[in-house]
């Protein structure tokens, strides 16, 4: 049965729990022993990762999802000023532009929160295949060491020398690999601001940034 618990459960900010940590250890040492391979829990921590990522993702468009209906509305409104009534409409500009640049300052936070929960898997995962690296070599040498004593005795029985000892074989290093997350937690932080009117008003905004909108403009520049 899995011992991967929830993400953000035993996760900190940026770090481990003690209790994350030697759980991680507890479960290297025993599987070390029993010769399971340390890819099995890799998978497990991957799809923990997954669901919490997708957690994180679904409660921070939830509870902003006012500001992002703002956004999309505001948006409406500067295309049809001035696309359609030909209207310069600066002061609507400037707000757009800071609802943007608000936007893309919270959604920031949110992706470097799940930068630091993927980091927190790998630190676990290393913990565990510390604990797996140790628990195996002497798992391997305890193993030679019987073999060697039952070669021994064979030997011993049937008047032969004793067998030279073998070479001890390469140690087994673990291979688990928790992928990178995705281009959504590594790329720019324009999470739903890829819709047709969105895209033209940030157009827009590009195009016509002065003295009522500059202070949007650069906010929206510094949070990319």
């Amino acid at each position: 049965m899995s011992e991967v618990k929830s993400v953000p459960t035993d996760y900190g900010r940026s770090r481990l729990t003690a209790r994350t940590r030697w759980r991680a250890a507890r479960r290297g040492k025993r599987d070390g022993r029993a010769g399971i391979g340390p890819e099995h829990y890799a998978r497990q921590l991957e799809r923990g990762l997954r669901m919490a990522l997708e957690d994180l993702r679904s409660r921070f468009v939830t509870r902003n999802a006012a500001h992002i209906d703002r956004v999309h509305a505001e948006s409406a409104r500067i295309v049809t000023e001035y696309d359609h009534r030909r209207e310069d409409v600066p002061a609507a500009l400037a707000r757009f532009g800071g609802w943007v640049s608000q936007w893309r300052t919270e959604v920031t936070a949110c992706q470097q929160r799940g930068l630091a929960l993927a980091a927190c898997a790998d630190q676990e995962l290393a913990h565990y295949e510390a604990a797996w690296t140790r628990a195996r070599h002497r798992a391997e040498v305890r193993a030679r060491r019987r073999a060697r004593r039952e070669a021994e005795r064979r030997a011993d029985a049937r008047g032969e020398p004793r067998p030279e000892p073998p070479e001890p074989p390469d140690p087994d290093t673990p291979g688990g690999v928790i992928p990178a997350p995705d281009g959504i937690w590594t790329g720019a932080p324009d999470w739903m601001l890829d819709e047709a009117l969105v895209r033209r008003a940030l157009h827009i905004l590009e195009q016509r940034i002065g003295p009522a909108a500059a202070a949007a403009g650069r906010g929206e520049r510094g949070t990319r």
